[in-house]
């Protein structure tokens, strides 16, 4: 087929200048070359194979030249900033308004023409201009169909991820339209996987909050900087021995002037803001996999939310939002006051004050500045205040008010941006510093996301999107408890648990997390993050192992590390996972509910995993309708988890079903627990009267302040056909095996 071997070797010369232009455009190292080759000379080959198919007639170029011209300048921005190419799966969110109109500009579209030019020229070399041509049969529409569905099939087989860089953009994204095409018309509420009888980790779902003593009411500030990385601090750099190509040292010395502990192993827990900052909220794992993010769940529920500002507000604080962007992206609007805040200010507002904005929202100073005024404001009342703070002038395309870098490369610009943030937090840290206002508050500084980085190696390559950073500031003015040691591994979500161990807030909410503050018996954790845009999944575990996989969770790679250098000593080892296929799926399906609020149907309701303690039960909400002629079956899989593993374990776990409207004790079980191997048992409860009912854990172990890990919660409204008399609460035993 000597014409079919000219076509193919124009439509890859022309991908391969494509190629050329996307490593230009992208700033991105030759990572696998030889990959990198090889999947265009694929890519040529299922494009010369399925020319009748694709391209019946010439007129078509008109409409594929430009889209592959997109596709590809797409993917360079995407790579430049995130070092990935993009998922077709945000496809909608990246259609939002708010965001085409805050993220393009004719500046950015410099490599469009480029891509435009050679696309149309290699596409011209796959028409027929002789409709004589007799096709070979594997050119014939129908069997080229076929074979370019096996091609797509065996390319997404055998890349570890579409997104990555050695893949080809087209076949990349080509081989994403199914799950794109589902992930746009599911349902919010999108089922889960429920693996029966599949085994389960407590230690990815613990609470870890010894309680505190404590010497009053502080403020809390916490300031999430968007897309700040912790490789960007010199210091926590220097720590994990990374080298990359963004630095702040000035931010670094602020917060060292300032009297800032850092965790240099805080791990981002996933990739976009609304993702990130629930975490952080509601003490939550974020959506792992790349469904529906929780806050779009809520803000589409309109149902409150028991997350961190609630549990603050209800125990007396002023409850304060303040970010650059416009609140209707990504539905803050809705989620934030349903979240607890009490004021909720956003892009709208601050302009209303005098606050310009360009592009997603307000520049670093005049933000920042803005924040101050809110914060004295606060500070001016007469009750202690918690106040969540979010810039925007950090996020691609970083546009801000120095002109001059108008048309420069966004890496440079984002350096810049970071320059000025960098001036604008030390700026509010100064002035708070002179109104006193650090005197009584707690400040924590973090991240909604973590912003990827290059370097020369591939070192620790697999969580560079998750390389969060954590700096926490005591009040100046009290004795308040240590913090745990810095090299102590830190997430997102654990700012909330380590704001109520402050404030000895034990028993009011089931978040989820392990407290920052000093704990000498503190247990090893098991931590699930993931990276949206590189669709990975991560299982961490904080003695020095993590199982990292694709979204599918069927191929998965065991890594080791050193627990106090997490970022800059990963290595791969030819183990295998330390989870099963089962194992994973449960894991990642628990952590996909919601906390309070769970999977609710009308007859059923499922909650997330936890820990409870003789001081914290667990308290329901699911606000399930009965009647008398129903049964409540409550099925309850435990594990208790004493202060000493070793030693003879056993406590009662006292099964509460309360009205839900007046909050009346209608009736209790109790399931005898001895040892410390799981248990499983179901419980049939009658409801003397018809109401919604909650149903309560409460745990009472015979001696000592040992935990029971609740591995799942199941009630389900059955229909009884011989209704049982109400009975006085009975006391079933169900033993463990020591």
């Amino acid at each position: 087929m000597p014409d079919a071997v000219k076509r193919w070797a124009a439509v890859f010369a022309g991908l391969l200048v494509m190629r050329g232009l996307l490593l230009l455009q992208g700033a991105m190292p030759l990572y696998l070359p030889g990959m990198m080759v090889l999947a265009d000379a694929v890519t040529a080959l299922a494009l010369v194979l399925a020319r009748r198919l694709l391209m019946p007639t010439p007129w078509l170029i008109a409409f594929y030249a430009p889209l592959i011209a997109l596709v590809y300048h797409a993917a360079g921005m995407h790579a430049e900033i995130h070092g990935s190419f993009f998922r077709l799966a945000h496809i909608i969110q990246a259609m939002d308004t708010e965001f085409l109109s805050s993220t393009l500009s004719w500046h950015f579209f410099g490599y469009f023409p480029f891509y435009l030019l050679t696309a149309s020229a290699w596409l011209y070399a796959l028409v027929d201009r002789a409709r004589t041509e007799t096709l070979p049969w594997a050119m014939q529409p129908a069997p080229a169909a076929l074979l370019l569905f096996g091609m797509l099939l065996g390319y997404y087989v055998v890349t570890p991820s579409p997104t990555y860089l050695a893949n080809n953009p087209l076949m990349a994204t080509a081989v994403q339209i199914p799950g794109a095409f589902w992930r746009a018309t599911a349902r919010d509420e999108e089922s889960l996987l429920v693996v029966q009888g599949a085994e389960t980790d407590p230690a990815f779902f613990l609470r870890d909050q010894p309680g505190q003593r404590h010497t009053g009411q502080p403020n809390i500030l916490v300031i999430m900087v968007e897309g700040l990385s912790g490789a960007y601090l010199p210091s926590v750099a220097r720590h994990h021995g990374v080298k990359p190509d963004l630095a702040l040292p000035e931010l670094d010395a602020h917060l060292k002037a300032h009297g800032f502990s850092l965790f240099p192993n805080a791990v981002s827990m996933q990739r976009q803001t609304n993702r990130g900052s629930y975490a952080i909220i509601c003490g939550d794992y974020p959506r792992i996999t790349t469904g529906v993010p929780k806050m779009t769940l809520i803000a589409s529920a309109g149902r409150p939310i028991q997350c961190l500002p609630r549990t603050l507000k209800n125990a007396g604080y002023r409850t304060a939002y303040i970010q650059a962007a416009s609140l209707s992206f990504m539905n803050k609007d809705v989620f934030m006051p349903l979240a607890g805040f009490e004021t909720v200010i956003g892009r709208e507002a601050l302009a209303a004050q005098g606050v310009p904005a360009d592009g997603w929202g307000a520049d670093d100073a005049p933000f920042f500045a803005a924040v101050a005024e809110q914060i004295r404001d606060l500070d001016a009342g007469d009750r202690p205040w918690f106040a969540t703070v979010l810039n925007v002038a950090t996020h691609h395309p970083f546009t801000h008010e120095d002109e001059a870098l108008d048309g420069e490369a966004l890496l440079i610009r984002r350096a810049r941006a970071f320059e000025l943030l960098t001036d604008a937090v030390g700026r509010l840290l100064d002035t708070l510093q002179v109104r006193g206002v650090l005197n009584d508050t707690l400040v924590i500084i973090t991240s909604d996301e973590a912003g990827g980085f290059q370097q020369d190696d591939d070192a620790g390559k697999i969580l560079r999107n998750n390389f969060g950073v954590m700096a926490l500031r005591m009040p100046s003015r009290g004795r308040w408890p240590t913090l745990a040691p810095p090299e102590t591994l830190v997430a997102h979500m654990d700012i909330a648990v380590t704001v109520l161990d402050l404030l000895g807030l034990d028993s009011v909410s089931n978040m989820i997390g392990s407290s920052m503050l000093h704990n000498p018996q503190r247990r090893p954790r098991g931590l699930l993050f993931g990276d949206t845009y590189g669709a990975r999944s991560y299982f961490l575990y904080d003695h020095g192992e993590l199982v990292a996989c694709d979204e599918t969770l069927l191929r998965c790679q065991q890594w080791r590390f050193d627990p106090s250098r997490v970022f800059g000593t990963l290595v791969a080892t030819d183990q295998p996972p330390r989870l099963n296929l089962a194992a994973r799926n449960r894991i990642i399906s628990q952590a996909s509910l919601i906390r309070d609020i769970g999977v609710a149907t009308e007859d059923r309701y499922r909650v997330a995993p936890g820990v409870i303690t003789r001081r914290r039960p667990y308290l329901g909400g699911q606000k399930l309708a009965v009647d008398p002629s129903d049964l409540l079956e409550v099925t309850v899989e435990a594990q208790a988890l004493p202060e000493t593993r070793g030693r003879a374990y056993a406590g009662n776990l006292r099964v509460v079903m309360l009205d839900g409207k007046s909050g009346d004790r209608l009736a209790e079980r109790a399931i005898r627990v001895q040892g410390i191997y799981p248990i499983t048992t179901t419980l049939l409860i009658p409801p003397p009267r018809a109401t919604t009912v909650d149903v309560n854990l409460h745990w009472a172990p015979d001696k000592g302040g040992g935990e029971l890990a609740i591995r799942s919660l199941d009630v389900r409204r059955k229909p009884d056909p011989s209704p049982l008399p109400f009975e006085a609460p009975a006391l079933p035993e169900v033993r463990g095996v020591d």
